[in-house]
């Protein structure tokens, strides 16, 4: 009820924030309560479930006493007692009150694949790479049991009948070994390697091979049949439950690998199972010193290619892709119920409860799979490589690595502590905290408390504050100074080691320090600017045509006189912002409002048609009071140096017409404008064309200018000629002068 009430508590609070967030506030709230999230976090003694929940986890425990570099296989016998294949030295290893590991068995082999017990308390290891097969009796009395033509006896299982199989690579053969150590080949497959075994109760056999992927189904007559092709390249590992739904892992990827030794071919017809002699292939335990040993090779190679001719070599490197756990049912219909990026699947195994555990390598992990198929991270593993494991009947759970050759007994308890942090949340400058809220399960005798700390550089240093005092209670405000970056860190305790408390969520408020907006851009353009034009259009060969714009002086005054203001603005708080665009005379005090807008990238056009000529100033103000406050609202702007408006026509003076040579006449005359340069004069004789004059300097550069025109040879009579000045801003001086030619 407890759990429940705070539950209850921590909702109601949560949907008031949102609410809060809903009004328009710039209050914003950081949210876990999903496992990828939680999965950014560091987490110590706490598993995450794939619901979205952090639990305290199982109680673990080292073996002591494994002396080789890597853990191999496991098995159990009736009396739950663990038994331990390792490698280099190949050694076999009992574990004893299961705490300690106890030598049993050191092979002259480099090492232990594989390791099975039969129901006579028979204990058989497979080794690598000359593939003998170790028998040892329940008094630890070993001898060898028989020898196989294979470089890998990667995995054996024991039928009803104590006859032992044994899949082997790198030929992908399944062998039958009778109780006497005869041995045959029970199924020959196409594969290279045929990779783990199991038997059900009707001395069934399911192999998971590679490269190909698969899981055979061979019946006890040896009748094989291809129950599921999956897409990934290999089959590692395979269980049954106890309603007869087979898990199939896969580690498609390089792996680590045994050293391979030449093999005995193997010459059999199909069909035909072919036996060798038990004397041929076996030898005394009391193997002569001078025997020579293979030698260690590189750990990390590359399989051989498969037998199949056109078969590429598998790709080396880390797996891109992932990998997967498959259920198959009993009916042959398989889903994925599990995925792990970038790691193999080297090892399941199932409880009491079916419930499935599975080890992985490259990224190293134990994972628990619930029979509704939610998953959860069981435990950290410090090695590179978890390699195997093992569920006995009492539901402790050992796993085996390697590049570090260990055992750990993982209990069904859990331990009374542990402790979750958080990835740092990056608020982008200087915040203020409001208060942390949790959501829990939180049976009776457990406890979660949670703390903050915060700072200002993204990895927490010994410049970051320190963790606050443990915040007992969802709703209480942060302690942690103002900063850029903050984490939390949960404490979930337990006083019965038989229950857990679960975080589900944890969310906390804040409120960045208010910064002022950004003018990026503030421009006054006489036309709009070619940005906002419309793209050249583009015929159907690809060229573009650029349609011709008009110029400024065939405009109409109208339209040359808008002028087109753009602004571009920007917020580091994302709050909305309130835009003003003013306007002054240079000799003015007052601003005069121009436009109110609110977007953050636009443009206006003004018009100053009706403005008198003169020097004007434009200023945009910028502010976020719409999301802030007036004590904390802040605002930027920006000045734009004086513009000219003009709307005057230049003034045409002096105008004066003299008589040249050949008929011709010479008019010349000055033109003035206030406040534009003159960029232009052209004239017409009698309304006909138009002709450009030149200024008498030879470039229009100022606003004072003088011209002369000389016109072609006329005819006696009267004649008008009209003169017209352009400015900059494109307005038009008009005169004219009458004369006669004699």
């Amino acid at each position: 009820m407890k759990g429940f009430l705070v539950v209850k508590i921590c909702t109601f609070f949560f949907l008031m924030l949102l609410v809060s967030r809903a009004d328009g506030t710039t209050t914003n709230i950081w949210a876990q309560s999903t496992e990828s999230e939680f999965d950014k976090g560091v987490t110590q003694n706490v598993s995450i479930h794939s619901t979205g929940e952090i639990r305290l986890s199982p109680k673990t425990e080292a073996v002591t006493g494994i002396k080789s570099a890597f853990v191999w296989s496991m098995a159990s016998d009736l009396q739950n007692q663990v038994f331990v294949g390792t490698g280099d030295p190949g050694t076999v290893y009992c574990i004893k009150n299961g705490s300690e590991a106890v030598e049993l068995f050191k092979s002259p082999e480099l090492y232990v694949q594989s390791v099975i017990c039969d129901k006579h308390g028979n204990l058989y290891a497979g080794t690598s790479p000359r593939g003998v097969i170790y028998k040892i009796n329940n008094k630890g009395e070993a001898v060898v049991f028989c020898s196989l033509p294979a470089a890998y006896i990667w995995d054996m299982a024991v039928d009803n009948d104590s006859n032992l199989f044994a899949a082997t690579g790198n030929e992908g053969i399944l062998f039958k070994i009778s109780p006497d150590g005869i041995p045959a080949v029970f199924f020959d497959s196409p594969e290279t390697n045929l990779l783990d075994i199991l038997l059900d109760q009707y001395n069934n056999v399911y192999a998971g091979t590679e490269p190909n992927g698969l899981v055979y189904k061979i019946t006890s007559s040896g009748e094989a049949q291809v129950l599921y092709d999956a897409n990934e390249g290999e089959i590692h590992s395979l269980v049954m439950d106890s309603s007869g739904n087979i898990y199939a892992g896969t580690a498609s990827g390089v792996q680590v690998q045994v050293p391979a030794a030449p093999a005995t071919q193997i010459v059999a017809q199909a069909g035909v199972v072919t036996p060798f002699s038990k004397e041929e292939r076996a030898w005394d335990l009391n193997l002569p010193e001078e025997l020579p040993m293979a030698q260690p090779a590189t750990m990390m190679q590359q399989r051989p290619p498969s037998r199949e001719t056109g078969v590429p070599p598998k790709t080396t490197g880390i797996p891109m892709a992932p990998n997967y756990v498959y259920k198959i049912t009993k009916e042959g219909l398989a889903h994925k119920i599990f995925e792990v990026g970038q790691a193999f699947i080297l090892g399941i195994s199932l409880d009491t409860q079916d419930n499935l555990y599975v080890v992985t390598g490259n990224k190293p992990g134990v994972y628990k799979i619930c029979k509704d198929e939610t998953s959860s991270s069981v435990v950290d593993v410090e090695e590179v490589q978890a390699l195997c494991c093992l569920n006995t009947g009492n539901n402790e759970l050992y796993v085996g690595t390697g590049n570090v050759g260990k055992v750990y007994k993982i209990l069904p308890s859990f331990v009374k502590e542990g402790t979750f942090i958080s990835n740092v949340l990056d608020t982008t400058t200087i915040s203020d905290w409001g208060c942390i809220y949790w959501q829990v399960t939180q049976p009776e005798g457990t406890n979660v408390t949670l703390a903050t700390r915060s700072g200002n550089c993204e990895n927490p240093d010994y410049t970051w504050n320190r963790w606050s005092v443990p915040y007992q209670s969802p709703g209480e405000k942060i302690t942690s100074a103002p900063a850029r970056f903050i984490q939390f860190k949960a404490n979930l305790q337990t006083i019965n080691t038989d229950t857990t408390p679960a975080i589900n969520m944890v969310s906390l408020s804040y409120l960045p320090k208010n910064q002022p907006p950004k003018i990026v851009n503030f421009t006054i353009e006489k036309e709009p600017s070619s940005a906002s034009q419309k793209p050249p259009e583009v015929k159907t060969d690809g060229k573009a045509e650029t349609k011709p714009q008009t110029p400024a002086i065939q405009k109409p005054h109208h339209q040359v006189a808008q002028k087109n203001v753009q602004w571009d603005t920007e917020d580091p708080n994302n709050d909305a912002l309130q835009l003003i665009i003013y306007f002054k005379g240079e000799d003015e005090k007052a601003w005069k409002v121009i436009d109110k807008n609110t977007q953050k990238k636009g443009s206006y056009a003004w018009d100053t048609l009706r403005l008198p000529d003169g020097k004007y100033q434009v200023k945009l103000v910028a502010s976020d009071e719409p999301d802030n406050p007036p004590e904390t609202a802040l605002s930027a702007e920006n000045t734009i140096q004086p513009i000219v408006i003009d709307n005057s026509r230049p003034i045409i003076k002096s105008m004066n017409t003299a008589m040249g040579a050949d008929g011709r006449y010479v008019i010349s005359g000055t033109i003035k404008d206030e406040y534009s340069n003159i960029i232009k004069v052209q004239y017409t004789i009698d309304g006909h064309e138009w002709t450009s004059a030149y200024p008498v300097d030879g470039v229009f550069d100022s606003r004072e200018e003088s011209f002369r025109i000389t016109t072609k040879h006329l005819t006696p009579g009267d004649y008008t000629l009209i003169v017209n000045a352009f400015d900059s801003e494109g307005n038009i001086g008009v005169e004219k002068v009458m004369f006669e030619s004699k």
